[in-house]
Formats: C-alpha cells, sequence, structure tokens
C-alpha cells in the first residue's frame, strides 16, 4: 500500500479561484465512486467558516470533518483507517500539534498514514508532516519545534513572505544535512513512500 503526503502551500478551497490543487488530490486514489475525505481544522481551532468551505468545494463526495472533542471518539482509528484522504487546514501549526498529542491523534494519523490513507494538508497542515517545524511563536518570532516525522526535514510555505522567508533562511543556514523545502504560495509537493515524486504549480 502507497503512502501518499500533498504538502500545499497556498490556494486550495479557502481560496475559491484557487482550487486546481484539490483537483489534483481527488485524482490521486485513483477511483470512480465518490471519496472519503475528512476535513481537520484543528490549527484554526474548529473554525465553522473554514468547515462550511471544505464542505462547499467538496460536495460531491463523501465530506465529513472531525473537530478536537471527535478525537476521544472510542473508534476514532477506525473512523480514520476508513477514509480515503485526510485534510488539514491551516492555522496555528503549535497549537494543532499540542492538541494532536495531548489526545493521541498524531499516532491515529501515523497509523492511518501506514494504511494508506492519503494526508494532504494547506500551510500548518503542509509542514506538521516533517520532522522539524519553524513557524511563527507570534506575531513578532518564529521558533523550532518538533513536528510528526513522517517525512525528513522540514517545510516552509509562504515563502514569498517576506518576514518568513528571511527568518527561515537564517535557521535553515543553522541546520547541517538536514533536507529543506521553501515552497512559494502556488507551488505544493506531493510524496509518495517518503520520496518526491512530483512539484505542482498553480
Amino acid at each position: 500500500m502507497d503512502r501518499t503526503i500533498l504538502a500545499i502551500s497556498g490556494g486550495g478551497f479557502s481560496e475559491e479561484d484557487q482550487a486546481y490543487i484539490d483537483e489534483y488530490l481527488l485524482k490521486i486514489p485513483r477511483k470512480q465512486e465518490p471519496l472519503k475525505i475528512a476535513f481537520i481544522a484543528t490549527a484554526s481551532n474548529d473554525a465553522q467558516g473554514y468547515i462550511d468551505k471544505f464542505y462547499k468545494a467538496f460536495k460531491n463526495e463523501q465530506s465529513s470533518h472531525l473537530t478536537i472533542n471527535d478525537f476521544d471518539t472510542p473508534n476514532i482509528q477506525e473512523i480514520v483507517n476508513d477514509l480515503d484522504i485526510v485534510y488539514v487546514g491551516g492555522g496555528n501549526t503549535q497549537y494543532m500539534l499540542e492538541i494532536w498529542r495531548k489526545t493521541g491523534f498524531d499516532v491515529v494519523l501515523r497509523n492511518a498514514y501506514q494504511k494508506g490513507v492519503i494526508l494532504a494538508g494547506i500551510s500548518a497542515g503542509a509542514m506538521c508532516w516533517f520532522e522539524t517545524c519553524f513557524s511563527e511563536k507570534n506575531e513578532e518570532e518564529f521558533e523550532e519545534f518538533e513536528g510528526l516525522g513522517l517525512l525528513k526535514g522540514s517545510l516552509c510555505p509562504h515563502y514569498n513572505d517576506k518576514e518568513r522567508r528571511i527568518a527561515f533562511d537564517h535557521w535553515a543556514s543553522t541546520q547541517k544535512n538536514s533536507t529543506l523545502y521553501t515552497l512559494l504560495d502556488n507551488e505544493n509537493l506531493h510524496f509518495k513512500n517518503e520520496k518526491l515524486v512530483a512539484k505542482i504549480i498553480t
């Protein structure tokens, strides 16, 4: 069973005129029937408006979403393993990872990934899959913290943002023998079995 991650820097359903990457995502499973796809909006603290946009964009699929409260569901592993795609939204990466680790949802995602469930995500939902994250601590500072480690190295989305680019480049200069990726808002990476197989520019 192939293991797949699609790291999205920008666009997608949150920007209605930038939906190509979502179309690309839906083609990965190579299934004719509606796909089982669940949205995880932890990084935005389950923002309802964000969730509504997801349902509008994926109305032709078997769409669902999982909130923070759902992570304690006794059969949550079975629920996630039954999906074709998990789509993780953007927001506060550190907050999201703290919640996942506190509830054990990080383990659920790791297990599902090994079972062949496709993991996709934008911004926070893109960088979280890597060994190391480097992102905002607050409005003025960036800091390093541990990611899920499904992919080696680190990813910087929104690299066209000047402050982020300067901070990441400075941090990157201290990282020896690390695989580092930078993505502009219209760039995305497709990994298969932990190997980069495509860079998609939208």
